[in-house]
């Protein structure tokens, strides 16, 4: 029990105690910001103005019999002294005698907090009021790099960062290719994964704070990547006499060194055999085609980043065929097909092939020769075909090849057709060509291609070149006494 009064006791003197602190710091804080407040007719006060506006900061003292030195202060770099009336910092500034400050034609450089120190005849002291002029200006902004321009490898992070300065402080956003890049935030850096050549061109940000224009920078962003080749033909169909020309577009950065090759060699410029560029464009002008000329053009690209290159092969053979929009279904069981070959030479006779689809399998293909229309005129060649004895509601492939006086072309594009009454699956295509399936692997179509990538290299026994063309036109030929012997059999 006498332990617990005594606690007790201990308590309530220690709450007593934290009262008796409360109440005084209570005072002390009234009591100051009383005297500041009637030391001072004037409050503190932020001044958000423009350049070259007259802003006026007051310090209005309490008159207490005798009046006040008053002192001005900026960011403790002295100002305006009421003793020292010819002493001011600037020409632009003025102190009044009722100890206001003016501050004319103000400029960025102004800005900061300005103390006004008011110092008063005893018992009465020092007092202070401070005041803050913000001066707002326009946004303007720089580029890091400071060039403007910025270089990365494919595959690279890409920084780029904008610094920008104004009153209030600038937003930055960031467009490209005339959209804006969306941003989780509001940010001065920009950084991405040089994942795709795609992403070089110009990137712009932009500094908007409401206050006169938004200011803009550019920073143009190129990636580097070794050459990449576009050829619009990869196979060229030349009759002797006429005059063709072999296209190779490149691209790349930094720009490639393109050159031509046949044969193994490069190729050799006459007023005949004229090479022509044009930007991305690399093309071969061969006039007056000459059997000598018939083989394969490599177009090769360099730059520091790699070499890329590309095959396009002239020959005398005919183009593959292209069937037309117009072949339709004639009836349940048939089908109407039309095609279009483009061969200097007359076509002797056409291979027809088609079996039935599905999808991700196929049935036995079938075999049709078909005469071609030896007495055209044009080098384009048209044939109709009605296909008869089909099943109904059906689907089915077809592919044609082409034979002129020099042998079989290239299979044409598979072309995907159906019977009356067959569905159709939105994710399948049918009706139309598909030039991404295997052709050259259907069983049976006599042809071997020759526009395959061979290097530019030789060995002790002669060019590789050579090696394979003989090797091509080799198995050419016995594909091509397969064919006979299976006709007439």
């Amino acid at each position: 029990m006498l332990i617990g009064r005594i606690t007790c006791v201990i308590t309530r003197e220690m709450l007593r105690f934290v009262w008796i602190m409360f109440c005084l710091f209570h005072i002390c804080i009234i009591g100051t910001h009383a005297t500041t407040n009637r030391a001072f007719q004037s409050y503190p006060t932020t001044i958000n103005t423009y350049e070259n506006d007259t802003v006026l900061l007051p310090c209005y003292v309490e008159d207490q019999g005798a009046p006040p030195r008053i002192r001005w202060w900026r960011e403790n770099s002295f100002v305006a002294d009421s003793l020292e009336e010819n002493r001011t910092s600037s020409e632009r500034i003025t102190l009044f005698k009722n100890g206001s400050l003016q501050v004319m034609h103000v400029q960025r450089e102004d800005s900061g907090q300005y103390v006004c120190q008011a110092i008063r005849p005893s018992p009465w002291g020092h007092v202070t009021q401070v005041h803050e002029i913000e001066v707002m200006y326009p946004p303007s902004v720089e580029t890091i790099p400071a060039s403007g321009e910025l270089e990365v490898n494919l595959g690279e992070r890409v920084y780029m960062q904008c610094v920008a300065k104004g009153v209030p402080a600038p937003i930055i956003t960031w467009r490209t290719k005339d959209e804006e890049i969306p941003l989780v935030d509001v940010r001065p850096q920009l950084s991405f994964q040089a994942e795709n050549r795609n992403l070089s061109g110009r990137y712009t940000c932009v500094a908007t704070n409401d206050v006169g224009d938004p200011a803009m920078a550019h920073i143009d962003l190129r990636i580097r990547y070794k050459p990449e080749i576009y050829v619009r033909k990869s196979w060229m169909h030349a009759y002797p006499g006429i005059r063709v020309q072999l296209d190779c577009t490149v691209t790349a950065w930094p720009e490639a060194k393109v050159e031509w090759y046949f044969k193994n060699e490069t190729v050799k410029y006459t007023s005949r055999i004229v090479k022509h560029n044009d930007g991305n464009d690399h093309n071969i002008l061969i006039r007056n085609v000459k059997i000598s000329d018939y083989g394969l053009y490599l177009c090769r690209a360099s730059n520091s980043l790699g070499i890329t290159e590309k095959i396009v092969e002239l020959s005398e053979i005919a183009n593959p065929a292209i069937f037309k929009k117009e072949s339709r279904c004639t009836s349940s069981t048939s089908y109407n097909f039309i095609w279009e070959v483009d061969s200097y030479s007359s076509i002797i006779e056409y291979q027809f092939w088609f079996r039935k689809y599905k999808k991700d399998s196929g049935g036995e293909w079938h075999k049709l020769y078909i005469p071609g229309n030896s007495d055209a005129v044009s080098s384009v060649h048209v044939r109709s075909f009605n296909l008869t004895g089909l099943d109904v509601a059906t689907h089915y492939e077809a592919v044609v090849l082409s034979r002129n006086r020099y042998g079989w072309s290239h299979p044409s594009e598979i072309l995907r057709f159906h019977t009356e009454g067959a569905s159709i699956d939105s994710s399948e295509n049918f009706a139309e060509t598909d030039g991404d399936l295997e052709q050259n692997r259907i069983a049976g179509i006599p042809f071997v291609s020759m526009s395959q990538h061979y290097p530019l290299a030789a060995d002790a026994n002669g060019s590789m070149y050579h090696r394979v063309k003989t090797l091509s036109l080799m198995l050419s030929m016995i594909c091509t006494l397969i064919t006979i012997f299976d006709s007439r059999f």
